[in-house]
Order: structure tokens, then C-alpha cells, then sequence
């Protein structure tokens, strides 16, 4: 019954034929194409200019020439998943059932693996089945935007020895898209991670993003693969290695005992040398051969003019708005510029970060803009760096009661955070103060003074050549960032395997910046003793959101759906610091995605320190909800380390969220073998590990165990207009009337974390 079900089903077997190559592709000694991966060159060569991203192929993942079927869907859709069976189905009884009994679909499935396979690859090939979706509109729209950056691209490779057809990288990694952002992180053209953009020398804080500036991440990109090359000795390896790791790459070849990526792909087995890795050198290969030869394929195509803009280095610190409003630059203008300015400098009103060089547009003299720049009033300019102050949501908080306590007016708060009525708080939500907050406390957060008894000594002194503390941001390839880099690496190594990257720690770190400017407070007098600052009167539109309780999240069991809001939860990270007796050290709570690294960044201390500091080796881990100690040796180290922190997460959650949504929210049981590894680097739905945390906020994830239940979100790229509605910025609210006094009563300011 079932097989003439399927035999009333249209599927149509595809018979793909090679594109030919120009010889100098074929045997190009720098990048050669091996015969094992000329089928994957064709496969991407047709997903890239014949597939639209409304559709997608169905194929065997091993023979991606064997094509069983065209589906107009998405990705995880329904339809995708029966037809995915279907053929399933179909190939289980291909190998399980006599010639005699097969269908017209099961004859025409073997025919076709005859043709681009052999018939011995039917083995198991039921477990191979998978979808494809199109990438003809992406890469068309990568087309364009190349034009803006491949000079100066291919100007940034030839300085460091690299190929220039390595300049078309790009295509394969992001589309030429600055904004881009992977699920697990990675950013920009380059698709950097965090840790190891901050080894190449990038600034990647709350304010400021490099990985996203195409001409500073493009030197970071040179210096990476000029290293890996070096390290590797092919440029195949090399550019393999871009997507699985050097230290993977080099594991690779001392298990086959060759530096052929051929023999690599056939016989390299390994649970992170996956579908992805064996085939982005074949995604390369297509891609720099179509963007070569692009008028062939998109003949109507027109590449964007090269960006063209000056450099203008500001010598405050000064609001994004004010800097736009004063040298008469459009704020679209401004980020489009310069995409490493994250959009919570607007969103929040931050400052711009003294001594950072703007992109001005190139039709602007730049004696004019000086001339404009000094014209801005010195109350708007501050030469000290801003000293961010946040506050975390309880139970019972209104917007009005949160303002009076922290010595703001409600339009202050709600402008600076956002709020409006169909944005109101909730408990749990971060609200950044307004730097004219009042009274702002020496020591920022729950840091709280531990209890009379014996503290641990600070190792803060006596050590020859200590690094002096410098904010945070500040210090390119120390050995923090090595150290966040070398984690980073080791979180995509299956924990089988990490020991040789252990044994190879001083090799440079092979995956792909985040701290903050502190905005200055400009602060008023304290209010008197049992005294509530003045608040403006609310027009109609605030008054209707300032007495709103905050939301609250009700509690759900482990066995209940969870749903979980896309915003920032503090509540999920324990980021509490208990400040020792003696002022000398903090104690805090390991979270996810920290390392000491990132502790040691944080407050702009060598590694080494904290690791004295609790009797832990050169090679120690940290793990999740231990209790760590760290260095306190300065007054404002421990008000610095808790904003960065949770800077830090806001970021991660913030660029997350600007780019992706939970379509569905799947339960699951771990079996056998599994680990919280295998659930967060799921080739078909990768998990950033916060995000596991935050849907299952009822586990240890320390103590996960065979049968435990967890709940699995399955992550959508946002559509053009989601991301269009997701990134417009709330217009500040209308200006309160006249001044009127209010008076009441309330419990103790309590900063975050």
C-alpha cells in the first residue's frame, strides 16, 4: 500500500549535468580540483546560480550529483520533511527488498546512482538524504555588494602573500554582507568568531564591532590565512581549515597521514568533519569561478561602485545623534558607513568612543567637518569614558517607580531603553540608567560585601613584568585573548578529540571583541533623605506605560512547552559578585560562553592571575555554576568587570536576535552516547549554548544524563521584512509638559547583575 502511495507522488529525478570548467580551473596547482570534488563543485555551481532560495534540492549528501528531487519550500518545512521520508522510504527498500518488487521510483533511483555514483553507494544511503535550499538571489545580491570591497580587498591579500582569488571568500562565508551573523556567532564579511577576532587585533565590545568593518576584518582574514598556510602548507588545507580549524586540519592529516584534501575527505572520519567542512573547499572553487566569470551566469547583473569614504578620528566621546545632528550626516548614512558601530549606540544613545576613526562620506571636505566637529558645544563632548550603570527588572517594578528611584524622569528611561506601549518591561529585563542618574553607586551590581571571615589573599602583587590594567578592549593579541580564541576552538571539538588540541596549546588559535565605552555620568544632587527626585508630568502616552506592572514570565514545569520572549534575560546567567571582606577579590559564578580569558579581559589583567588566585594550572578548565575567584586591585575593577560582563551577554543575545527567530520549540530525549555537544552542534540546527540554556532553565547543565528531557528551539533566519520591522529604532517620545513633584516611598535601589 505504501509503495502505490508513492508512486502517486510527483517527484522528479534530476540528471544534472557537469558545467565545464576552463582548464586553468581544472589543474591549477595553487588550487587544484580533485576529481572527488568535481561533482561538489558542480552541485554548488547550481546552487548558487540555477536554485532560487524559494526552493531547494533534496540529495545524497555523500553524491551530491544525485539529485532525487526539486522542492519549492524552505528549509524544515513540512513538505521538505515528507519528501525527505518518501525518499528515505524508497532507498530502505531499494536495499531491503528483490529487484523484482521495486517501484518506477525505486527503479529510476537506482538508475541514477548508476549514472553519477555507483550502485554500491546505495548502502546506507537512506541515512544520507538532504535538503538543500537555493542560493541564487544571495549570491546575485553578493555580487553586487563585492563591488563596494574587492579592491581593497585584493590590495589587503597581495600585502600578506595571499592569492587574490582567495578575495572571493566572501561569497562563501557571508555574500559580501557586513551584517551578516551566524547562529553560533560568527560576524561579518568573514565570518569571524569573537575569540579569534580579538587574537587578530580587533575591537569587538558593546559599542564597537571590527569584525563587521569590511577593511579591518579583510587584514584580520589575510593574517588568518596567511598563518594557516603556513601552518598547513596547501592552500585546500588552508581554506579548509577556515571553516573546521587549524588544529582540525592538522588532526586530519595526522590521522590519514596525507595533505591530499581528497584523501582527507574519503577517508577522514570525525563527528565535527562534517558536511560543511568536507565541502567549503568545493564551495570555493564554485564560488570564485562564477564570481571570475559572473557575466556569464548573471549577465544583467551591475556590481556596486567601490566605497569611498574619509576617516575623521573624534577626540571625545559624544552621542551617535548629536555627532550626526551637528555635521548634518543622515544616521542611515552614518551605520551604513560604518557597520562596526553597533546599532546600540542609536538604539541606546551611547557615545561614539574617543580617539575611534568615523567613516565621513567622501563628497564632505574634511576641513568642513573638522570646523563642524569643534562647532559642537563642549557640554555635549566629554574627554573621560563613560561608566555604563544598569538595572535589573523585579517583580512589582513600574517604569515610573524605577525612574524616581533612579533619580530620572520616566521620558529619560523610556527613551534611553526603548519602551513603549507595545514594548513595556518585564521582570528579568536589563534597563540601561541615563547617564544623568543620580547617586550612582562606587561598586556596580549585586556586588555585594561577603560576611566577616577568612578571605582568600589577592595574587596581585610581586610578580616581574605584570601588565598594567587597561580598559577593556584595549589589548589586541594578549594572552586573554588567546586563551578566549584557544576555547572558542575547543567548543567545536567533539570532547573526544580535544586532547590533541591540548597538547598543541601553543599553536595560534583557529576559529573565528566585546566590551564596552562607559558613558559618563553627568550627575545631579542626590535627592534628600526620604525624598523622590522631581518627575515631569506624563502625558497621556507615558502615563498608560509608566504604572504597568512589569511583565511577568510565568513559571513553567520541565515537562511544559517553554516560550521564551526574544529578548535579553539576565535572569539566566548568574552574574552576581561577592566582594571579599578585604576588598582584594570578588567571588563569582561561572556562566555559559565564559572563560578565564574573558575574565581576564574584563579587567584588563594577564590570565595568570586569576589562575594563581585559585591554585589552578597553566591548562586548568573552568566549568558552568563553579564558584571562581577573581582580582580586585583597583577601585572602579570590579564596577568595570560586572558592566563588561554583562555586556558581553547583552551583545551575544542582542546580534542573535537581530538576525534569527525560534520558528518551533521540539522536546527531546538524549540517548545513548549524546552529549550537550551533539545537541548544540547539530549540523542541521547549530545552538548557541546560551540558548539551549535559556529554553531549559530547569537543567544542570552540568549533570545532563542518558533519558534527560530537554527542549530543543529550532532556529529561522528572519525574512527581509522581519529584519526590516526587528531594526527600526523607536523614535524618542514626545516632550513632557511642565515640571510637577511626586513623592513616594521605595525599597533600595538594586543595580544588576
Amino acid at each position: 500500500m505504501k509503495k502505490k502511495m508513492l508512486l502517486r507522488i510527483p517527484i522528479v529525478i534530476f540528471l544534472v549535468a557537469l558545467p565545464r570548467f576552463p582548464e586553468n580551473y581544472d589543474n591549477d596547482p595553487v588550487f587544484p580540483t580533485p576529481a572527488i570534488l568535481k561533482g561538489n563543485v558542480a552541485f554548488w555551481t547550481k546552487i548558487y546560480t540555477e536554485v532560487s532560495m524559494s526552493e531547494g534540492l533534496l540529495h545524497d549528501r555523500d553524491y551530491p550529483l544525485v539529485i532525487f528531487e526539486k522542492i519549492a519550500a524552505e528549509s524544515g518545512s513540512r513538505t521538505v520533511k515528507e519528501r525527505r521520508k518518501r525518499t528515505a522510504d524508497a532507498l530502505t527498500a531499494i536495499v531491503s527488498a528483490r529487484e523484482s518488487t521495486w517501484t518506477d521510483l525505486e527503479r529510476t533511483i537506482v538508475a541514477l546512482y548508476k549514472k553519477e555514483a555507483d550502485s554500491s553507494a546505495l548502502a546506507g544511503a537512506a541515512d544520507r538524504v538532504r535538503f538543500q535550499q537555493g542560493q541564487r538571489e544571495r549570491f546575485i545580491e553578493g555580487l553586487k555588494r563585492s563591488g563596494m570591497y574587492l579592491d581593497t580587498i585584493r590590495t589587503i591579500l597581495r600585502a600578506y602573500n595571499v592569492p587574490l582569488r582567495l578575495a572571493y571568500l566572501p561569497h562563501v562565508e557571508s555574500s559580501f554582507n557586513t551584517e551578516a551573523y551566524s547562529k553560533v556567532g560568527a560576524a561579518g564579511l568573514w565570518q569571524f568568531m569573537r575569540g579569534t577576532g580579538k587574537f587578530f587585533g580587533m575591537r569587538i565590545d558593546y559599542t564597537i564591532d571590527e569584525r563587521r568593518d569590511p577593511v579591518i576584518a579583510s587584514i584580520a582574514a589575510a593574517k588568518y590565512l596567511s598563518s594557516s598556510y603556513a601552518e598547513l602548507r596547501t592552500w585546500p588545507l588552508a581554506i579548509t581549515s577556515y571553516n573546521h580549524g587549524v588544529y582540525g586540519m592538522k588532526r586530519a592529516v595526522a590521522k590519514t597521514g596525507s595533505r591530499d584534501l581528497a584523501v582527507i575527505i574519503q577517508n577522514y572520519k570525525s563527528r565535527s568533519f562534517q558536511f560543511a567542512s568536507s565541502n567549503f573547499y568545493g564551495c570555493f572553487l564554485a564560488a570564485s569561478f562564477i564570481a571570475e566569470n559572473h557575466a556569464k551566469f548573471f549577465p544583467e547583473v551591475k556590481m556596486y561602485r567601490p566605497l569611498q569614504y574619509n576617516d575623521f578620528v573624534i577626540s571625545h566621546y559624544i552621542v551617535a545623534d548629536d555627532f550626526c545632528q551637528y555635521l548634518d550626516i543622515p544616521r542611515e548614512e552614518l551605520m551604513r558607513l560604518n557597520p562596526a558601530i553597533r546599532p546600540a549606540v542609536l538604539e541606546r544613545h551611547q557615545r561614539l568612543p574617543k580617539g575611534y576613526p568615523i567613516h565621513i562620506p567622501a563628497n564632505k571636505p574634511m576641513e568642513q567637518v573638522a570646523a563642524l566637529y569643534d562647532a559642537i558645544p563642549d557640554s555635549l563632548k566629554t574627554s573621560a569614558p563613560p561608566r555604563p550603570l544598569y538595572y535589573r527588572v523585579n517583580r512589582g517594578d513600574n517604569l515610573y517607580a524605577i525612574a524616581s528611584r533612579l533619580g530620572v524622569t520616566v521620558r529619560e528611561l523610556a527613551f534611553e531603553n526603548n519602551i513603549t506601549r507595545l514594548n513595556r518591561i518585564r521582570a528579568g529585563q536589563v534597563l540601561r540608567v541615563p547617564a544623568k542618574a543620580a547617586a550612582a553607586p562606587t561598586v556596580l551590581a549585586q556586588a555585594t560585601e561577603a560576611p566577616p571571615g577568612p578571605a582568600k589573599a589577592s595574587a596581585s602583587s610581586g610578580k616581574p613584568g605584570r601588565a598594567a590594567a587597561k580598559p577593556p578592549g584595549e589589548t589586541p593579541a594578549t594572552d586573554a585573548a588567546a586563551e578566549i580564541a584557544r576555547a572558542e576552538a575547543e567548543a567545536t571539538v567533539p570532547p573526544e578529540e580535544i586532547a590533541m588540541v591540548d597538547s598543541e596549546k601553543k599553536q595560534p588559535p583557529e576559529e573565528r571583541k566585546y566590551q564596552a565605552p562607559r558613558p559618563t555620568a553627568r550627575k545631579k544632587k542626590p535627592a534628600a533623605a526620604g525624598e523622590q527626585p522631581a518627575q515631569p508630568a506624563l502625558s497621556d502616552s507615558l502615563r498608560e506605560i509608566a504604572f504597568a506592572p512589569a511583565l511577568i514570565e510565568p513559571i513553567k514545569t520541565a515537562s511544559e512547552r517553554p516560550h521564551v520572549a526574544p529578548n535579553f534575560d539576565v535572569t539566566i546567567y548568574d552574574l552576581d559578585a561577592v566582594l571579599s571582606p578585604v576588598g582584594t577579590s570578588a567571588q563569582i559564578i561561572v556562566s555559559v560562553d565564559e572563560t578565564i580569558g574573558h575574565y581576564a579581559d574584563w579587567l584588563g589583567i594577564p590570565t595568570w592571575r586569576i589562575r594563581k588566585l585559585n591554585d589552578m594550572g597553566r591548562t586548568s578548565a573552568i566549568r558552568i555554576n563553579r564558584s571562581l575567584l577573581v582580582p580586585i586591585d583597583r577601585p572602579d575593577a570590579l564596577e568595570q568587570f560586572v558592566a563588561a560582563r554583562l555586556e558581553y551577554h547583552m551583545a551575544i543575545e542582542e546580534d542573535f536576535y537581530t538576525q534569527y527567530t525560534i520558528a518551533d520549540v521540539t522536546a527531546y530525549t538524549l540517548k545513548r552516547g549524546e552529549a550537550l555537544w551533539d545537541i548544540c552542534n547539530n549540523n542541521e540546527n547549530p545552538l548557541p549554548l546560551w540558548l539551549f540554556k535559556k529554553y531549559n532553565r530547569h537543567l544542570d547543565l552540568t549533570k545532563l544524563f542518558v533519558g534527560s528531557e530537554v527542549w530543543i528551539p529550532q532556529v529561522r533566519e528572519r525574512t527581509t521584512e522581519e529584519l526590516r520591522s526587528f531594526t527600526t529604532t523607536t523614535p524618542p517620545p514626545s516632550p513632557p509638559p511642565a515640571p510637577q513633584l511626586y513623592r513616594q516611598r521605595l525599597h533600595e535601589t538594586k543595580l544588576v547583575p
